[in-house]
């Protein structure tokens, strides 16, 4: 159930709508003097600015080839295609952030803008460490991993500026802070427009919170929020399960990523003035008590999501007729009338696969910035509780009245992953057979579920399996 506001800003929506910055037209207009450009240093220069190099990417992707089908993922490889000359001309009749920006959304733009360029750095880094075959595949995709940001500030959308000041200054879950000020996910609009403007596939599925269960897209998502987490001087509530996360990722002892993070920023620091920053501090073993189980601990959120009637009747309603085209669509308006509608922070379809008896996340919502969580993934032979969901029928409200009888039953990385102990769950039936478990929760044990809530949550369940059936039989 895709959004009308998504549609609408998205219907008309142009790559020349970013503007470069000045010293990127500066820079490019030098190197590009000669027509014997090396590619890489060409490629590097682009890679500076998200702006230019979606505009060279998207160019270049809109070229019909002769010769081959497959995505231009590189830089490089769309600087090669284009020519000097043309990349030359699209520079020079590109607009100056400097010049059509007004003062604050030029600050933020420029801001957003250096963030995704560290999140660049950080990916290369990552992924030539981890030996990837096509480390600039990886590292262009988190360059252009926050492009709804970058978008709606281009945009003049005024609502991102509350956004931004409820996550940088303060230091609000992004989720949280999307459902506040935005009313819609920034995932999901960079994935409509990376959609609409034909950006090469990695950049596409980096963007979709269910591929953190892969390595390449995880590396992007984790950049992303490093990233994050430096422009916030390391304040970041989620920066401890990120920093743990990475280590797993690329094998590393926490000493050994905090050198490799602070080299990627020593590299950073010296370019962050184009970008309107200071330098960015350096990450401490000491300052972030890596090893203190308080960095276990939640953070407590300022408030908790108020449920929207008006758009829990509508996914009910849309559900409820059948009209849904595809199973994607239904999940979509079950997960919408959870998350928007009920104000559950985090909602996820775990698919079961009976050949491997295992539940692995398919569709999620409300935790885009949550890589750790979205790797969900269970197998039955040890699932508990969660297993036993499975064999009929059934749902389950974790409250502090079961919590002593069933919490031991859930397996013990289940509840780490998930960090909360209040929660709905329910499996799905369709035609008699499971096909999974739905869950959702309110992220911090300071906003309460409600019986209320779980009778709408089961009620909104219910109305997703039937119109599955009614797809199935189609």
């Amino acid at each position: 159930m895709r959004s009308g506001w998504l549609t609408r800003v998205t219907a008309d929506a142009s790559p020349e709508e970013l503007p470069v910055l000045a010293r990127t037209r500066q820079e490019l207009t030098h190197l590009l003097a000669s027509e014997l450009a090396p590619l890489r240093e060409l490629s590097l220069a682009l890679m500076r600015d998200p702006a230019m190099a979606l505009r060279v990417l998207q160019r270049a992707n809109a070229v019909p080839h002769r010769h081959f089908s497959a995505d231009v993922a590189t830089l490089e490889d769309a600087a090669h295609m284009l020519g000097v000359e043309k990349i030359l001309r699209m520079q020079s009749e590109s607009h100056v952030a400097e010049e059509v920006l007004d003062p604050a959304r030029l600050a933020s733009y420029r801001r957003s803008a250096g963030r995704a360029v560290l999140a660049a750095l950080l990916a290369l880094d990552w992924a030539e460490l981890d030996r990837d075959r096509f480390p600039s595949e990886v590292s262009l995709a988190a360059l252009l991993n926050n492009l709804g940001e970058l978008f709606l500030l281009a945009h003049g959308d005024a609502r991102i500026n509350r956004y931004l000041q409820l996550v940088e200054v303060n230091h609000e879950f992004p989720h949280e802070a999307e459902y506040v000020a935005l009313g819609e996910s920034l995932e999901a609009l960079g994935h409509a427009l990376a959609l609409r403007w034909r950006l090469p596939e990695m950049v596409r599925e980096a963007m979709r919170a269910r591929n953190a269960q892969h390595a390449r897209t995880l590396c992007v998502m984790l950049a992303t929020q490093i990233a994050r987490d430096a422009f916030s001087a390391w304040r970041h509530p989620m920066r401890m399960r990120d920093l743990r996360l990475v280590a797993e990722l690329l094998d590393l002892d926490p000493p050994s990523l905090i050198r490799r993070i602070n080299h990627v920023l020593g590299a950073f620091n010296p370019t962050a003035v184009r970008y309107g920053i200071g330098s960015l501090a350096l990450l401490t073993l000491e300052r972030d008590g890596w090893r203190s189980a308080a960095a276990n601990a939640p953070a407590t959120p300022s408030f908790c999501l108020a449920p929207r009637a008006d758009d829990y009747l509508a996914c009910l309603a849309a559900l409820g007729d059948c009209s849904l085209p595809d199973r994607a669509a239904v999940f979509a308006t079950l997960l919408r009338g959870l998350h928007r509608g009920l104000g559950l922070n985090r909602a996820v379809f775990a698919a079961y696969c009976p050949r491997r008896r295992t539940l692995s996340a398919e569709f999620l919502v409300g935790t885009d910035f949550e890589p750790t969580f979205n790797r969900f993934s269970l197998s039955l032979d040890a699932g508990g509780l969660f297993g036993e969901l499975l064999d009929a029928p059934s749902a389950i409200w974790l409250n502090e009245e079961n919590q002593a009888d069933l919490l031991p039953r859930i397996p013990e990385a289940i509840v780490e992953l998930i960090g909360d102990t209040r929660f709905f769950v329910m499996s799905m039936w369709v035609r008699g057979r499971p096909i999974g478990l739905l869950y959702a929760d309110r992220r911090s044990a300071s906003c309460r579920l409600d019986a209320r809530g779980y009778a709408s949550f089961q009620r909104l369940a219910g109305q997703a399996s039937q119109c599955l059936e009614c797809l199935e039989t189609a």
